[in-house]
């Protein structure tokens, strides 16, 4: 059922090397890194009107704006290969999480680039051609809103395009029967897919109200049948307490004002109806994409708390939802304490200590409301606004099963 490549041991192992740094801080300031890479440049880039510096001229001559936005998106690329390299690759290696050569990463890497890479040309494309023929900022924004949502519904079928998922038939009766004894129903369109990375997720993708559940195939090896259960029953919570709901509908406003911002800001109608202006409006995006990564993890990490006290108010056992917790963090960063700073400003998804402390009694009924996955659905859309985010945060960088299902809880 998992695929056909296998890792040396255990997830659970400690593959930490003798240098004492973890692999989740490794990613940590690697993605610090890559994301503080795009905010200097980007505002750097405003402050010496770069886009001006590489069109000097407006797209004035036939195929002018075409081959700029390729240029674009290729230049992107490539400027980010180092990154990806190094948190796909090498730190994967390094800490015995993979077993991919060299050739086996670069060409799953040059997958994943040239499914975004063409999804954002067509999309510049389409907002040029639409900032020349209505000359309205607003409109723009507004088509940039509806692109978000085509992504939205397209998510899985965009997830195995990039990735390359196999979907796997699975017997799920004995995992809908443990929902049963807890009053929830597995959701119909329930799929398995095999994958290689551990730190895949899955999760919940497509419009609100039409929901698919994806399920990790090395779930079922590296869970056991009441851990996977309990996950499964977060996941209908999030769905039923309608987080994941709040989670889209954060991210699609967000993206859809900081896009409106950054094209007024770019010059209004200018800043979208030619290369060098598109390429000055997704600096400013930049930017906003960035405050984004500092202010929406306090919404997202309710979303989680809530999704957990879903679960144990349908008579999840604390103890069975702790150990569940514990197993899936082992598959992902393996970092069950963090400073709490750290937490704050980098992660969406709070620490194994922090949701433990939430499940005791006396600590469930102050938990508030979220927004599940809310910020990292937002770098997901924001391929839409052409963003150069999406791929360099901790989480997911380099690691091209997770540009578009993004690593959760």
């Amino acid at each position: 059922m998992a695929s056909s490549e296998s890792l040396p041991g255990s997830y659970g192992e400690s593959s930490q090397p003798a240098t004492g740094l973890t692999y989740a801080r490794a990613r940590l300031y690697l993605g610090m890194a890559n994301v503080g890479f795009w905010v200097v440049v980007s505002a750097v880039g405003l402050l010496t009107d770069l886009p001006t510096t590489l069109f000097p001229t407006l797209d004035t001559e036939p195929n002018a704006t075409s081959t700029r936005l390729a240029l674009i998106v290729l230049g992107y690329s490539l400027i980010s290969l180092p990154f990806d390299f190094i948190g796909g690759h090498v730190l994967p290696r390094r800490y015995r999480r993979t077993i991919q050569t060299i050739p086996q990463y670069l060409l799953r890497w040059l997958r994943g680039v040239l499914v975004q890479g063409v999804i954002m040309y067509l999309t510049g494309m389409l907002l040029v051609t639409a900032g020349k023929q209505s000359g309205s900022v607003f409109l723009v924004a507004v088509l940039v809103g509806i692109v978000m949502a085509v992504l939205l519904a397209a998510q899985d079928w965009l997830a195995r395009l990039v990735s390359g998922f196999q979907r796997l038939t699975v017997d799920l009766s004995p995992y809908a029967e443990r929902l049963r004894r807890w009053g929830l129903e597995l959701p119909e369109n329930t799929v398995v897919y095999a994958h290689s990375d551990p730190s895949f997720v899955g999760g919940l993708t497509g419009l609100t109200g039409g929901e698919k559940l994806i399920i990790p195939a090395k779930w079922f090896t590296e869970l056991t049948p009441d851990q996977l259960a309990a996950q499964l029953a977060r996941r209908v919570g999030a769905v039923r307490r309608d987080s994941r709901g709040r989670g889209v509908w954060l991210a699609l406003l967000w993206n859809f004002a900081g896009f409106w911002i950054a094209a007024s800001l770019a010059g209004g109608a200018v800043g979208v109806n030619s290369a060098r202006g598109l390429l000055e409006t997704i600096l400013y995006f930049n930017l906003w994409a960035f405050v984004g990564l500092l202010v929406l993890p306090s919404l997202n990490r309710p979303g989680v708390y809530e999704v957990d006290r879903f679960a144990l108010e349908h008579g999840v056992a604390e103890e069975l939802l702790a150990q569940t917790i514990e197993a899936l963090d082992r598959l992902q960063d393996d970092e069950p304490v963090r400073n709490r700073i750290i937490e704050t400003i980098f992660h969406p998804i709070p620490s194994v200590s922090n949701r433990r402390l939430k499940l005791s009694r006396k600590h469930v009924r102050g938990v508030s409301f979220g927004a599940w996955q809310g910020v990292r659905l937002a770098l997901f859309l924001s391929w839409a606004c052409l963003s150069f985010l999406p791929r360099a945060v901790h989480c997911n960088i380099g690691k091209t099963e997770t540009w578009v299902l993004y690593p959760g809880d």
